[in-house]
């Protein structure tokens, strides 16, 4: 539904319900709104979970009881930020949402597991988009409604049955395509490259475009059903190497070959180069 988040927000008062805020590590509006609030009135999403040690700089959710206070009202007027979303509850209890969202925090099977970032607003805005209205309960838990920025409007949605649910297995969140996802990975291992592998990478830009180089070998990886992380640094930083050195090594699979064998053989041959 398109609205407002002012008027999101005056209905749910109306409707006798608690505001929340789900925020994203804004440090300015974080330290306007927690230094107003009580221990009761905020909790680290972080704090408490295998994480624990960024739940400084991590997500918080607390309650809002003024509309108008400076914190909020900065963080409304400048939704492009993408600093999180608004949420109510049938209380000023913080305790269920909190354990709901702590359960969802961690995603993926184990030794590839990543934080599901469910305190970004995109990241809600996607899942809610592209979740059956069966599956709304179970992802937004206690949560009666919700109101997040969505490209160039603010959006809300309405939980059918608000409660305390378990992680579904499979989580059919985790199953939302990202669009973005691709262009971020490149981002990020760019920024990794640049970092680590600066004077190799400064080699590459004198003949080849690193972002089309960078794309070619990602879809080496994705042909070869090389996810892991370490599958994808052992690949990118090796590429990086020999494309601007005279390492060669025989990088294709053979025959039969499944892709755990052919990563473990070429990890093999490049440690004989």
């Amino acid at each position: 539904m398109e609205i407002t988040s002012g008027q999101w927000m005056a209905q749910q008062q109306q409707a006798g319900r608690r505001l929340c805020l789900v925020l994203q590590g804004e440090s300015e509006a974080r330290g306007l709104l927690l230094a107003t609030r009580t221990v009761a009135e905020y909790c680290s999403l972080y704090a408490e979970t295998c994480v624990a040690e960024l739940a400084a700089d991590g997500p918080v959710i607390l309650l809002l009881d003024h509309v108008n206070e400076p914190g909020l009202v900065g963080l409304l007027q400048n939704p492009l930020r993408n600093w999180g979303w608004l949420g109510s509850l049938p209380d000023d209890d913080l305790s269920d949402v909190t354990v709901h969202w702590r359960d969802r925090l961690v995603a993926g099977p184990t030794g590839r597991q990543a934080l599901y970032r469910f305190h970004d607003n995109r990241t809600l805005a996607r899942a809610l988009v592209h979740l059956p209205a069966e599956d709304w309960p179970a992802f937004l838990g206690p949560l009666i409604s919700v109101c997040y920025w969505q490209g160039e409007r603010w959006r809300c949605g309405d939980n059918p049955a608000p409660g305390t649910y378990p992680v579904p297995d499979p989580a059919p969140w985790l199953e939302v395509p990202n669009p973005q996802s691709g262009a971020i990975l490149q981002a990020n291992i760019l920024r990794y490259l640049l970092a680590e592998h600066s004077e190799a990478l400064s080699q590459l830009a004198e003949f080849q475009d690193p972002r089309i180089w960078l794309e070619q070998v990602l879809e080496q990886a994705r042909a070869w059903q090389w996810e892991r992380p370490d599958q994808l640094e052992f690949l990118v930083v090796r590429r990086l190497v020999e494309a601007t050195g005279d390492v060669v090594i025989r990088w294709q699979p053979m025959r039969g070959e499944v892709a755990e064998d052919h990563f473990q053989r070429v990890v093999e041959e490049w440690c004989r180069v």
